[in-house]
C-alpha cells in the first residue's frame, strides 16, 4: 500500500508576524565573534596565569636567596658585634691600666741593682679607681729600698694609707698598703723600664 504525502493539499497561509528587521542579521554575527573572543581571552588568560606561575616560582626563588643572604649577614653582624665588644673591653682594660703603668715603672725604676721584686700586685679599687692596692715583695734591698720606692710612689701623686710592712732574713720585705691619689696636677712622665731615658 502506497501512502502519499498529505503536504500538498495545504493551503498557503498569511504571515501572522512581520519578518525580523534586517540589522538583526548582525546577531549571530556579534555571537560567533564574542566567542572567538572568549577562546583568545581564555588563552591570553592561561598564558599570564603560566607566567605569574613562573615569576612567583622565580619570586620565591630569589626571597630564599635573599632570606640566606639575611642570615649569613646577621651572622657577619654578630661576628663584628662580638669583634666590638670585645674590642671595648680591650680598650676599657688599657684604659683602666693606664693608671697603674706609670705606678709599675716607678715601683720597678726604684729598685736598687742588687735589690730585685719578686712579686708585685696592683689592685684598683671598683668603688673608688683612685684607690690602688699594692703589693711589694723585694729581696736584698731592705728599709733603704723601701724607703725609695715609696719616695718614687709619692712622686707620682699617690700616699700610702694603711701601710702593713714585713721585713724578713736577708733584706727581704713585704709592703702592702692603699695608695690614695693625692693631686690631679701630676706630671706627665714619660715613664719606661730603662733608666737611661
Amino acid at each position: 500500500m502506497i501512502i502519499k504525502p498529505f503536504h500538498d493539499i495545504k493551503t498557503e497561509r498569511q504571515d501572522i508576524t512581520k519578518p525580523l528587521p534586517r540589522i538583526l542579521i548582525f546577531v549571530p554575527i556579534m555571537f560567533y565573534i564574542s566567542c572567538v573572543a572568549a577562546i583568545v581571552l581564555n588563552l591570553l588568560f592561561l598564558l599570564k596565569i603560566k607566567e605569574s606561575e613562573t615569576a612567583q616560582f622565580e619570586w620565591q626563588g630569589k626571597i630564599e636567596e635573599e632570606k640566606l643572604l639575611k642570615s649569613e649577614t646577621e651572622k657577619k653582624i654578630e661576628l663584628i658585634k662580638d669583634e666590638d665588644r670585645r674590642a671595648k673591653d680591650v680598650h676599657d682594660w688599657v684604659e683602666g691600666s693606664r693608671q697603674l703603668q706609670p705606678l709599675a715603672v716607678g715601683v720597678a725604676r726604684s729598685m736598687n741593682v742588687k735589690s730585685s721584686i719578686e712579686e708585685l700586685s696592683l689592685v684598683r679599687d671598683i668603688e673608688n679607681p683612685h684607690q690602688i692596692r699594692i703589693g711589694v715583695n723585694f729581696v736584698n734591698g731592705g728599709q733603704k729600698q723601701l724607703d725609695s720606692t715609696l719616695s718614687a710612689i709619692n712622686e707620682l701623686g699617690y700616699r700610702a694609707y694603711s701601710a702593713n710592712q714585713t721585713s724578713g732574713q736577708g733584706g727581704q720585705v713585704d709592703y702592702q698598703a692603699t695608695l690614695i691619689w693625692q693631686r690631679n696636677s701630676n706630671k706627665n712622665h714619660k715613664l719606661s723600664l730603662n733608666n737611661n731615658e
